[in-house]
């Protein structure tokens, strides 16, 4: 028993679905429950991080926080095994998603849609025990937004299974998202392929000016300098008819 816990343990601690201090595992046995301990490391652990427990008793001293939930989903389910993570992809697209959608057909045919279960209260309510062993009923894994991922298993080996595959595809899904939603970087064209086809920042007109201006675009120097405004452009010709009223230009005095 305890080489099954530590193999499950350290590839659930080496894959990162675990940290070094969280995470539990248990297993039916013999109407009763093998369970770790509260604080065990997953990734490093000894015959006495492992407690024996009943499905129907108060949990002994130094019984996980989360003991209620394993005790309850084997009373309401024929799981085998429980294993309760945190992966972190998993519970970044539960904070954001109510159900959890597989990526991929062996997602699909082995979890289907993923409930997200939304509570403010603590893991060892009992109200949350029963809750997260009837989602379990119908689906093989449920996630608790903010706390973490349930899953159950014929073993801790198929528990695992399910885990690393729901938090495979979660990333899938984060790497998706993160590829359709990156913005393209904007091109610059020259100034007569502007004029063309417009600019990839503000419209311009074919002149080259910003839409309702009166003004010339400013002008560059041939030096490379700062831009010079064209003033001509407002200015009048010089021969232009600056007559009075009458038409008339006014006499010289």
């Amino acid at each position: 028993m305890i080489d099954a816990f530590q193999l499950i343990g350290r590839d659930m601690y080496q894959t990162g679905l675990v940290s070094s201090h969280n995470g539990t595992m248990s297993v039916r046995e013999e109407g009763r429950v093998r369970v770790s301990r509260r604080g065990a490391m997953l990734g490093h652990l000894e015959a006495d991080d492992l407690l024996d427990i009943s499905l129907e008793d108060t949990a002994p001293e130094g019984s996980p926080e989360d003991v209620l939930i394993h005790q309850s989903i084997y009373r309401q389910t024929d799981a085998g095994a429980v294993v309760y993570a945190r992966p972190p992809w998993t519970m970044a697209l539960a904070l954001i998603e109510d159900r959890l959608s597989p990526a991929n057909d062996d997602g699909a045919e082995s979890l289907g849609t993923v409930p997200v279960l939304i509570s403010q209260r603590a893991l060892s309510s009992p109200d949350i025990a029963q809750i997260i062993a009837r989602s379990l009923k119908e689906s093989r894994v449920v996630a608790l937004r903010g706390h973490g991922v349930f899953a159950r298993g014929s073993d801790l080996g198929d528990a695992l299974r399910v885990l690393s595959l729901l938090e495979e595809m979660c990333k899938v899904v984060h790497l998706y998202r993160s590829l359709v939603g990156e913005e393209p970087q904007p091109v610059i064209r020259d100034r007569q392929e502007r004029s063309q086809q417009g600019t990839p920042f503000r419209s311009r007109t074919d002149s080259g000016n910003r839409q309702g201006s009166g003004r010339s675009a400013p002008q560059r120097t041939p030096g490379g300098g700062p831009p010079r405004r064209n003033d001509n452009a407002n200015r009048r010709p010089p021969n232009e008819n600056r007559s009075g009223p009458g038409g008339r230009r006014p006499p010289h005095r």
